[in-house]
């Protein structure tokens, strides 16, 4: 509409194949009113412009360039929740095709864990954002999120799982520790833990302080600190290895061969006690100075991490033994059990706050990293975003159908979500080139809850 107020076709050419013409004395310089010299007809004109107005003054005399793409979003979770859909399914690249139990995300890795103990490490490629406040500016890059070739192909961990063992989500976990990238993994049958190298699939370190299988693990934000629980119902604090000390027995031949490989310190920093069950989820937090541990008999409790000082305990409504357990550094805590498919939500001073029902059983529950929504997904295959304040839906995305057995939400608000049958869904904002281009996508499309 600019373009026939004050654009190129308000005159001209271009005004007449638009229809867009006017009587000739209404366009700006058409009479030159100051040197007219019969005032009888300069007071006529001046009439009829008092009358019938005047054409604005044209301010664009070229086509205006077309209008880009769509300005990528900085946060899309929360301003437009609803922009994000099925982007890419990424077949499984294992013959036999199995269960991915773990995706994380370290950096630009893709560090995936499926049935069988079958460790890969993928390339997760994105368009480089720059954001400020609530806009963000891509510069002549548009914006484009998928998952690249592989880093580490896909090969067996070379160790056994205790028999019974409930292997999942829970027993994993990705941490950088001085620039290097390395799995945890639990349920060994050995009852240790260990830690896997993601730059070439090894083993590195092994430890084996819990007196039963360990059952689950979790890592500080700045990957400093570990919190391991175990069947033997105790939680163990581990430190990261920060380099080998300057004293003076740190350099005796053996405490040097005891350490130079060492990622974690293998003395724990805390034993906490409480639980009269089998440990199955966990939460650390150096900025909160909490770990929060939760069990099979239906109790969470909460402990000091500087100090290992027991806070409270908060117990399941109807003492159901909880499955899953997530936690914000906004100082809120949901937990989850499959025994009565339900999710609570707590403050971290132990105040109820919202309760709600997943329909459905749930496999993975994860935060995005602003900490305002939640994630969940399962085998209803559909992922449902909630709110970290009240537990409410705010959006549904369907999954093609397909068993979700683990998520990950990535900070550009991506969600990367393994399947029963081994594939990778992307859900990212959609390349509007990409839709124009016709090419042809596994889509789906998201509904409101």
């Amino acid at each position: 509409m600019n373009s026939f107020i004050f654009g190129y076709k308000q005159r001209g050419k271009p005004a007449v194949e638009a229809a867009n013409i006017f009587y000739y004395l209404t366009y700006e310089g058409a009479v030159d009113l100051e040197n007219m010299d019969d005032m009888l007809q300069k007071s006529a004109i001046e009439d009829q412009i008092a009358n019938f107005g005047q054409t604005p003054i044209q301010i664009f005399r070229k086509k205006h360039p077309r209008r880009g793409p769509p300005i990528p979003i900085a946060h899309p979770l929360y301003f437009a929740p609803q922009s994000i859909t099925v982007t890419s399914v990424v077949p499984s690249a294992i013959s036999s095709s199995s269960s991915v139990l773990f995706i994380g995300l370290l950096d630009s890795n893709i560090v995936l864990m499926s049935e069988g103990l079958i460790l890969s490490v993928k390339l997760w490629l994105t368009t480089q954002l720059q954001s400020g406040g609530n806009f963000t500016f891509s510069g002549s890059l548009e914006p484009f999120f998928g998952i690249g070739s592989d880093i580490i192909s896909p090969r067996k961990v070379a160790t056994s799982l205790a028999e019974n063992v409930e292997f999942g989500r829970q027993c994993m976990a990705a941490v950088q520790i001085h620039g290097d990238n390395y799995l945890i993994l639990c349920g060994n049958w050995e009852n240790s833990f260990q830690i896997i190298s993601l730059s070439d699939g090894r083993i590195v370190q092994s430890i084996r302080q819990h007196k039963d299988v360990v059952s689950c693990v979790a890592v500080s934000s700045d990957g400093s600190v570990i919190a391991t629980g175990s069947y033997d119902t105790t939680i163990m604090i581990w430190h990261a290895f920060r380099g080998r000390s300057n004293d003076k027995r740190s350099k005796s031949a053996s405490n040097d061969l005891s350490t130079k490989d060492h990622v974690i310190i293998e003395n724990p920093f805390h034993i906490l006690c409480g639980h009269d069950d089998i440990i199955t989820c966990l939460f650390v937090s150096t900025e909160l100075d909490i770990v929060i541990s939760g069990s099979k008999d239906g109790t969470c409790i909460f402990h000091t991490l500087r100090e290992g000082t027991y806070v409270r305990s908060i117990r399941h409504p109807s003492g159901a033994g909880l499955s899953k357990l997530v936690a914000s550094q906004h100082g809120r805590i949901v937990f989850y059990s499959d025994s009565d498919l339900s999710l609570h939500m707590y403050s971290i001073n132990g105040k109820h706050i919202a309760s709600s029902e997943s329909n459905g059983r749930l496999n993975c529950m994860e935060l995005s990293c602003c900490g305002e929504f939640m994630v969940c997904a399962g085998d209803h295959g559909q992922i449902v975003l909630r709110s970290m304040h009240s537990l409410g839906v705010v959006w549904r995305y369907d999954g093609s159908g397909k068993t979700i057995t683990s998520l990950a939400v990535t900070p550009e608000e991506c969600f990367l979500a393994g399947t029963k049958d081994g594939s990778l869904i992307v859900f990212s904002i959609e390349n509007p080139l990409l839709r124009k281009g016709g090419i042809q996508r596994n889509k789906v499309k998201s509904s409101v809850g």
